[in-house]
């Protein structure tokens, strides 16, 4: 078995060069897509949104597995039972075959439908064609790459999976703008992603081969070990539900340019929430994990708390400065279509709301995850998209756009305000009031920064992406200030042991 990290060690090396990926994918995710507004129009850059979305439910022939098959590693893993290792990682991949062959005949069957939809707004043999190929990724994700990086994830090596993805994703970013600039189809431009994830799969089973040599095929598969799946596949049905009603809805009963209005904002948050989740949950999940599958109730509380301090520290700060250059972002990145109303006040707020809400559970969410608190949960993730379906069906019709993210926002508040009281009720074992008084910190330095740009510079539409970086460089500044003043003269030991922990590394977290 490959000698183990320590728990500091492996989750700075996760969440550092997470944040790399996380960071590239940001930067060049709006660039891709803005070339496609700008080269192959408004309708078909809506298209490419909406096939992802449809990408999204058709996951649901894997929805659970990873988060339950992580889980199930943990203790295999910590006694190095290779044998039990085998048996469970053979499961993972007889699930992860038969997904595979799930999403191959869901993905033609819609490709074949999609034409008599859409027809109207754009070709039918193109219609079907993206589908195909946006979809192959997924496909192709399920067959021969995803039991890897499940396996790394529970052993605390998500940054292997992370070097890979950025030499792949630069490759792949260098081929699809090349191709975008020569006018290639845009049904090629697409297939790029699914040519890159066979490339990661060599690199990941090679680096596994080479480091978990005990690995064995022939090994009888255990799927009972799975049993938590389909507990937390409930939990990915109702988050997945939450997060695409409303490009559902838009394309059922607007037309693909609301799409394209909605996809523009949403790009920016949903890179976000990716870059915080992550980082943040994904890059520390399973040294939570293995602390609470060793019972270390002590370790684990100490981490937690600065886990969150410096996780609302970082929040607080990337929607303080997301809230003032949101529009001005958007302005410049759609300034070609000036005939389509891509710059709105309300559309920024509303999506502003939405993402600090969701991103305010995701310390408590990643110790629901950790603890393996699928089935006990599951009612609660279901009443968040009852919530999300029902208030965005009743509002669609008066308020358009605006009342689907009425809808999110209110599923939202109700679900992050469950997920701190649950977890600290029944994992965590003490008052949620801490939290609690984290998040409305976070709300007022937010809002006092939203106020201090406005009166300092009150610059919200721009020319040029070089005036752009200008005035984000100082809603940066003023952020960065008020932010650190506001949590050290609040949390004065918290602020200390997190500049101890980065810059000194001297802390004993995650030990």
């Amino acid at each position: 078995m490959i000698k183990s990290l320590s728990k500091k060690k492996a989750s700075m090396l996760n969440m550092v060069f997470m944040g790399a990926y996380q960071i590239v994918t940001a930067l060049f995710g709006f660039v891709l897509p803005s070339m496609i507004l700008n080269t192959y129009g408004a309708s078909l850059h809506g298209y490419t949104t909406t096939v992802s979305n449809i990408m999204s439910y058709v996951a649901l022939v894997n929805a659970g597995l990873a988060p339950a098959a992580v889980q199930a590693l943990y203790t295999p893993l910590a006694k190095k039972d290779t044998y039990r290792l085998n048996q469970i990682l053979n499961a993972i991949g007889h699930f992860y075959t038969i997904s595979g062959c799930l999403y191959t005949i869901i993905v033609v069957i819609i490709a074949c439908i999609l034409p008599f939809i859409l027809s109207n707004q754009l070709p039918s043999m193109l219609i079907a064609l993206l589908m195909i190929v946006i979809g192959a990724s997924s496909t192709l994700e399920c067959f021969i790459y995803s039991k890897y990086k499940v396996l790394l994830q529970a052993d605390q090596r998500l940054f292997v999976v992370s070097i890979a993805d950025i030499i792949m994703y630069f490759i792949r970013i260098g081929l699809q703008i090349g191709l975008i600039w020569a006018k290639a189809s845009i049904v090629v431009v697409m297939i790029i992603p699914a040519v890159m994830v066979i490339f990661r799969m060599l690199v990941l089973s090679i680096y596994c081969k080479n480091n978990y040599p005990g690995l064995d095929k022939k090994v009888k598969r255990d799927n009972s070990a799975l049993s938590k799946r389909w507990s937390a596949m409930a939990h990915q049905l109702a988050g997945l539900i939450v997060n695409n009603t409303d490009v559902t809805l838009l394309t059922l009963f607007g037309n693909l340019v609301q799409v394209s209005i909605y996809s523009v904002y949403n790009l920016v948050f949903q890179k976000l929430y990716e870059f915080m989740t992550n980082i943040f949950s994904s890059g520390t999940l399973s040294s939570f994990g293995q602390l609470m599958s060793q019972n270390k109730r002590e370790s684990l509380l100490r981490n937690y708390d600065l886990y969150e301090y410096g996780y609302y520290i970082i929040v607080t700060f990337v929607y303080g400065v997301s809230a003032s250059m949101i529009l001005p972002f958007v302005s410049v990145y759609t300034k070609k279509y000036v005939d389509i109303p891509y710059v709105d006040t309300k559309l920024a707020v509303l999506f502003m709301m939405i993402g600090f809400a969701n991103n305010i559970r995701i310390p408590c969410l990643t110790m629901i995850n950790a603890a393996g608190h699928f089935k006990e949960t599951q009612w609660r993730a279901i009443l968040e998209a009852v919530i999300n379906i029902t208030i965005s069906l009743l509002l669609i019709k008066p308020l358009g756009m605006y009342g689907l993210l009425i809808g999110t926002i209110c599923s939202f508040v109700y679900r992050s305000t469950d997920i701190i009281y649950y977890s600290h009720k029944y994992i965590l074992n003490f008052s949620c009031k801490r939290s609690v008084l984290r998040v409305l910190r976070a709300v007022l330095v937010i809002v006092f920064n939203v106020i201090l740009y406005r009166f300092l510079v009150g610059k919200y539409i721009v020319n040029s992406w070089g005036e752009w970086i200008m005035y984000a460089v100082i809603a940066s500044a003023i952020t960065l200030l008020t932010t650190g003043l506001v949590y050290f003269t609040t949390e004065k030991k918290q602020f200390l042991a997190c500049l101890n922990m980065v810059f000194k590394r001297k802390s004993n977290s995650l030990d």
